[in-house]
C-alpha cells in the first residue's frame, strides 16, 4: 500500500479525534467516546482557574461566589490546589522562548453524585471562571508478563548499548524518574541505583522544606507516604531495571542508563489504580529529574490537564517525558504519549519487527525493543515481560546518557537527537504495513552519541490563524506560510516537503527551500508559501491532514510532523460585538452540533458560554417537526436540515454592520419532513446600544403542493448555568421575550420575537419538574409541537437542581403552497433585566428600521421626518405628539399592540409646513410596548412607545 494511502486510512479511522488542533478551553464538555467508569476517578473533577483570578485562589478555597454556589449545588467537597507550593512562573517564557506553564491555579474537588459528573463539569465551564475542567482520567499499565528468565538481554545488543557505553556511561548526577507502581529498594540490582534524597533523611522532619517529610527513598503519591515500595503491582520494579539497574556489578542485568540514577515516584493507590500519575510527573520534574519515564497511559485521557503537566515538565523544568505508545495493536492515540511534547515509544521484538501488541500511529516518535525483555522484579527476582512499558525505559536510559554527554542540550533537543539517529525498520519484511507508524525507527544509542551533524526542524505554527482557513471554499487557492525552528546542527539548506493526505486538496508546490538554518534559528516561508488547491468537490467543514518532512542539503532526514486544517467550514465564529457566538449552515447557533469542539457557544462580554444547544424549530403537527436540535433519543441530535447555500458574510450589508446569509431545507427529515426551504439572514451591530444582540431572520418557503395550516416556527435555546439551583426562565410580554437569569444576580440572556403575529413562549424544566416537558429523556416530535403551540412562562421555580430551556415561537400560521413566512428573532444578553429589555427594544427598532425615541428626543433631523417629537416616553396615560406635515392631506395615526393588532386610531387633517401639537390620551391601555404609526399617501413613520403603570 502506498505511504500516502496508508496515512489516509489512518486519518479516516481517527475522524472525531481532535488531534492536531491547537489546545483550547472547551466551552462545553462531553465524555470521550468509549470511556468506561474504570477510566476515570468517580466524582472527581480537575479544573484550572483563569489567570486573572489568581488573587481569589487560595490553597483550599476560591473566594468567588460562583464557585461557592457550584460547591453548594453539587455538594462538592475536598476543594484544594493540586500543587499548593507552586507559584506562577516568574517569566512567561524560558530561555528558548517557549511558554512556561502555570500550575498554581489547578484544583481538584469531588462531587457526591458521579452520574452528574458531566453536568457538573459543564456547570464549571458556565461560570466563565475556568480555562478547562475534566474528570481525573485513570491511565493503565502497559506490560504483559512472560516466561521467567532468559540468559541474555537482546535489547541491549539491538540498540547498540555496548558500543555506546564505550563512548559514555552517563553519570550519577543525571536522574531518571520512574513514575509508576513503586520500587523494590532491597533488590540487589536496584539498591545502588536509587537516587536517594540525602537532603531529607529519615528523621521525621521535612529537612529540605519541599513539602514532603522524609522523602529519602522517593515518595508514594498514591497513598501519600514516604515509602514508595511496591504493594499491588511489580510493574514499576520491572521498568526501573530496564532504565537504570546497576551495571557492571556482577549481579543480574544492566540498565540502559548505566551510571544514571533513578527516582521512585509511586502513583498507584492501595487498589493499584494510577490515581496520581500526572502529579508524579510534576513531583519528579520539581526535584531535578532530567528524564521522566511514563510506562502507562489511556486512550480516553486526552485532557488539557495532562497536556499542561507534560508542557510544564518540558518548558519549565527542562525534563524529557518519555511515554509508552500503548499496547492496543491499533492506530488509536494514547496519552500522555500523544501529547506534542512527550516522546512516544513503540515496541519491537528481537527481529526489529513491531511487537504484536504495540500501538502504531503517526504520533509514535521512535521504537525500542519491548518484547520478552528481561528485567528486575519483586522480591529480588527477575522476569521477562513484553509491552511498550518495556520499550519506553530503554529510551529513557539512553536519554539519560545523552543528557550527560550533551549537557548543553535542552529536553527537546535530546528528543530530536534520539529521533534523528534511529535505524530505519520500515522496509523490513513484516513491517511494511506499519511503515510511517513506528516513528523514525528503532533506537540506536551509539548513533545518538556519535552523530552530531544532523539537523532537526520543527513546524512551530502558521502565520495565519488556524480558524481563518475555514473561509476558503471549494476551488480556492490557499497560501500556507509557517514558522520553523532548527533544534540541532546548523544546515546550509533545509528543504520542506508537504503532502496532503486528502484527495480533496492538492499541494501545487510540494517542495520548497527554507534556506540555511543555524541551531535554534526560527524562520518562516512567507516569501515562498506552499500553495494548496482546494478541489471543487471539497465537502463542507472538511478536515484535511498534512505531513511535512524536512531534509538536509544532502537529502538526510531532518524531521517529520503531521498537522490538520479545516477548510470550507459551514459555520462562522462571530466576534463582532459583546455577544460572541457561532452560526452554522444548518439552522443552529453556538456549536456545530453534535461536534462541540467546533463553536464558541454563546458568550457575553467574554465571560462564559450560556447555551448547550440552540436553533430554529418548525412544526406542522405532532408527527412533522423539523430541526437540528435534540433527537427523540437522549444524547442524540437530529440532522434534518441540509445546506443549500452555506453561511457566508454579505459583502454589502443592507441594515447592520455585519450581515450573513445562507439557506437550507428539511430534506433529511424523513417522515418528519414538511417541505420547507429556509433562507436566513443574520445581523449584528458593533456599537452600543446595538452591541448586545444579534438578529436572525428566516424566510420559510412552503415548497409543497399543499397549504400548511397550524404551522409554527420558533427558536429554541437550552440555557447553561453555573448555578442551576437559582436558574430561572421567565417571559416579558412588553418585549415579546423569553429570558433566563439567576436569582443570585449576574448576566441575563433571552430570545425576542421581532415579527408581528401571535406568539408562544414555553419555558422548560429540563428534567420534567412541575409538569414540564422532560428533555432529559429525549425530545420527541410530539413534545416539540406541543411546546411550539403552548404557553408556559416560567421554569426553575420549583426544582432546586434543574436546568432550563426556552422556546419562543410564532404561530399558528397558514402558509399556502409556494408562500413565504418571515419570522425574526433577537438573541439577547444584558447585565440585568432592564438592560436586557433595552437590548430587546433596540433590536426591534433596528430590525424595523425605527429610531430609538426617549423623552425629548428630536426626530426632525431628517428632511422627510414629519413626527418631530413624542413625549414623555415611557408614558402613563397622556403623551404629546409634535407633527409638521410635508403635504396637505388627511393623515391617519394607528396604535398597534405587541401582536400588531390596532388598539386605537385617529385621522388628522394636515397642512403642509404647519406645526401641530396633539395631546393623546389612552386611559384604558395596559402596560407594555406599542407602535405608533403615521400613514399618509407617501408617508409611513413608526415610533416605539412604552406604556408603564
Amino acid at each position: 500500500m502506498p505511504q500516502s494511502l496508508r496515512f489516509l486510512v489512518f486519518v479516516f479511522l481517527l475522524q472525531g479525534f481532535a488531534l492536531w488542533a491547537q489546545p483550547h478551553a472547551m466551552p462545553f464538555f462531553s465524555m470521550p467516546r468509549g470511556i468506561t467508569p474504570e477510566d476515570y476517578q468517580e466524582g472527581q473533577i480537575i479544573f484550572k482557574l483563569k489567570e486573572d483570578l489568581a488573587p481569589f485562589a487560595k490553597s483550599t478555597q476560591i473566594d468567588l461566589p460562583d464557585i461557592q454556589s457550584f460547591k453548594s449545588n453539587y455538594q462538592a467537597e475536598g476543594l484544594r490546589k493540586i500543587f499548593p507550593r507552586h507559584q506562577p512562573p516568574a517569566q512567561k517564557f524560558n530561555r528558548q522562548g517557549e511558554p512556561q506553564i502555570d500550575l498554581s491555579l489547578i484544583y481538584q474537588l469531588e462531587i457526591q453524585d458521579n452520574h452528574r459528573l458531566e453536568e457538573a463539569i459543564n456547570a464549571l465551564y458556565a461560570t466563565g471562571l475556568v480555562e478547562y475542567a475534566e474528570p481525573r482520567y485513570l491511565p493503565r499499565l502497559l506490560f504483559v508478563p512472560n516466561d521467567p528468565m532468559i540468559p541474555q538481554q537482546y535489547n541491549l545488543q539491538r540498540i547498540q548499548a555496548f558500543d555506546a557505553w564505550e563512548i559514555s556511561r552517563g553519570d550519577t548526577s543525571v536522574v531518571i524518574a520512574i513514575v509508576d507502581t513503586g520500587n523494590d529498594r532491597f533488590h540487589p540490582d536496584l539498591i545502588d541505583a536509587i537516587a536517594y534524597n540525602y537532603n531529607d533523611t529519615i528523621n521525621g522532619e521535612d529537612s529540605d522544606n519541599d513539602g514532603f517529610v522524609d522523602n529519602f527513598y522517593g515518595w508514594d503519591l498514591g497513598e501519600n507516604n514516604n515509602d514508595p515500595q511496591f504493594n499491588y503491582s511489580g510493574h514499576g520494579v520491572h521498568v526501573a531495571g530496564i532504565a537504570a539497574a546497576s551495571a557492571n556489578n556482577g549481579t543480574g542485568i544492566a540498565g540502559v542508563g548505566f551510571h544514571s540514577r533513578y527516582m521512585t515516584v509511586k502513583v498507584d493507590d492501595e487498589f493499584g489504580r494510577l490515581t496520581m500519575s500526572y502529579e508524579g510527573i510534576v513531583y519528579a520534574a520539581d526535584r531535578g529529574a532530567k528524564v521522566i519515564n511514563c510506562s502507562w497511559g489511556s486512550t480516553t485521557g486526552a485532557g488539557q490537564f495532562g497536556r499542561d503537566i507534560v508542557d510544564y515538565a518540558t518548558f519549565n523544568r527542562d525534563a524529557l517525558v518519555v511515554a509508552a505508545a500503548g499496547n492496543d495493536n491499533n492506530l488509536v492515540p494514547f496519552y500522555p504519549a500523544t501529547y506534542e511534547r512527550a516522546l512516544s515509544v513503540a515496541a519491537t521484538n528481537s527481529s526489529d519487527l513491531k511487537w504484536s501488541g504495540s500501538t502504531y500511529n503517526v504520533f509514535v516518535d521512535l521504537a525500542a525493543p519491548g518484547a520478552t525483555i528481561l528485567s528486575t522484579f519483586v522480591n529480588a527476582t527477575y522476569l521477562n515481560s513484553s509491552g511498550t512499558s518495556m520499550a519506553a525505559p530503554a529510551v529513557a536510559g539512553a536519554a539519560a546518557i545523552l543528557r550527560h554527554h550533551f549537557p548543553e542540550y535542552s529536553a527537546r533537543q535530546i528528543a530530536a537527537q534520539l529521533k534523528v539517529t534511529t535505524d530505519n525498520i520500515d522496509t523490513l519484511a513484516g513491517n511494511e504495513t506499519y511503515a510511517g507508524y513506528l516513528g523514525t525507527g528503532r533506537l540506536n544509542m551509539y548513533r545518538a552519541l556519535t552523530e552530531t551533524h544532523h539537523s532537526y526542524v520543527l513546524l512551530l505554527d502558521h502565520l495565519q490563524d488556524n480558524e481563518s482557513f475555514g473561509q476558503y471554499q471549494a476551488g480556492a487557492n490557499v497560501f500556507l506560510a509557517s514558522r520553523f525552528q532548527n533544534l540541532l546542527a546548523a544546515s546550509e539548506n533545509i528543504s520542506a516537503r508537504l503532502t496532503s493526505l486528502s484527495p480533496m486538496v492538492t499541494v501545487q508546490n510540494p517542495e520548497i527551500s527554507l534556506g540555511a538554518m543555524e541551531t535554534g534559528q526560527i524562520i518562516n516561508n512567507e516569501a515562498d508559501p506552499f500553495v494548496l488547491q482546494l478541489h471543487q468537490a471539497v465537502p463542507a467543514s472538511w478536515e484535511v491532514y498534512f505531513m511535512i518532512e524536512f531534509f538536509n542539503a544532502n537529502g538526510d532526514y531532518a524531521g517529520r510532523q503531521f498537522f490538520n486544517l479545516v477548510f470550507n467550514t459551514d459555520f462562522v465564529n462571530l466576534r463582532v460585538n459583546k455577544l460572541q457566538t457561532t452560526l452554522t449552515s444548518r439552522g443552529t447557533m453556538g456549536f456545530n452540533y453534535p461536534n462541540y469542539s467546533q463553536g464558541l457557544g454563546l458568550v457575553y462580554r467574554s465571560s462564559r458560554n450560556m447555551i448547550r444547544a440552540a436553533g430554529l424549530m418548525a412544526g406542522l403537527n405532532t408527527n412533522k417537526v423539523v430541526d437540528n436540535l435534540y433527537g427523540a433519543t437522549s444524547g442524540t441530535f437530529n440532522q434534518y436540515f441540509v445546506p443549500l447555500q452555506k453561511i457566508a458574510f454579505d459583502q454589502e450589508p443592507e441594515l447592520a454592520d455585519t450581515e450573513l446569509t445562507g439557506s437550507f431545507f428539511d430534506g433529511n427529515a424523513g417522515l418528519s419532513e414538511i417541505g420547507l426551504k429556509m433562507d436566513y439572514r443574520a445581523m449584528l451591530w458593533e456599537d452600543a446600544p446595538g452591541d448586545k444582540f444579534l438578529i436572525l431572520e428566516y424566510h420559510l418557503v412552503n415548497q409543497g403542493s399543499q397549504a400548511l395550516s397550524n404551522f409554527y416556527a420558533g427558536f429554541f435555546a437550552d440555557w447553561l448555568s453555573a448555578d442551576p439551583k437559582n436558574h430561572r426562565a421567565a417571559f416579558d410580554a412588553s418585549t415579546r421575550m423569553g429570558y433566563a437569569y439567576s436569582v443570585e444576580g449576574g448576566n441575563y440572556s433571552g430570545i425576542s420575537l421581532l415579527t408581528p403575529g401571535e406568539m408562544r413562549h414555553y419555558a422548560f424544566d429540563n428534567k420534567g419538574a412541575s409538569g414540564s416537558i422532560n428533555l432529559s429523556d429525549g425530545f420527541t416530535n410530539f413534545e416539540k409541537y406541543n411546546a411550539l403551540r403552548t404557553n408556559r412562562n416560567t421554569a426553575g421555580v420549583f426544582d432546586t437542581e434543574n436546568d432550563i430551556s426556552t422556546l419562543v415561537s410564532s404561530g399558528p400560521h397558514y402558509l399556502a403552497a409556494a408562500d413565504t413566512l418571515v419570522v425574526a428573532f433577537a438573541i439577547l444578553a444584558g447585565d440585568h433585566l432592564i438592560d436586557l429589555r433595552t437590548s430587546a427594544e433596540t433590536a426591534y427598532n433596528r430590525y424595523h428600521g425605527l429610531d430609538q425615541v426617549s423623552a425629548g428626543d428630536l426626530l426632525g433631523t431628517q428632511a422627510n421626518r414629519q413626527i418631530r417629537r413624542v413625549y414623555p416616553n415611557p408614558f402613563t396615560e397622556d403623551l404629546i405628539l409634535e407633527f409638521v406635515p410635508q403635504t396637505t392631506e388627511t393623515f391617519r395615526f394607528w396604535l398597534l399592540d405587541i401582536n400588531g393588532r390596532p388598539v386605537w386610531s385617529k385621522s388628522i387633517q394636515g397642512q403642509a409646513g404647519q406645526f401641530k401639537e396633539l395631546r393623546l390620551n389612552f386611559p384604558k391601555l395596559g402596560p407594555g410596548s406599542y407602535l405608533l404609526q403615521l400613514q399618509g399617501q407617501n408617508a409611513l413613520e413608526n415610533i416605539k412607545l412604552l406604556r408603564i403603570e
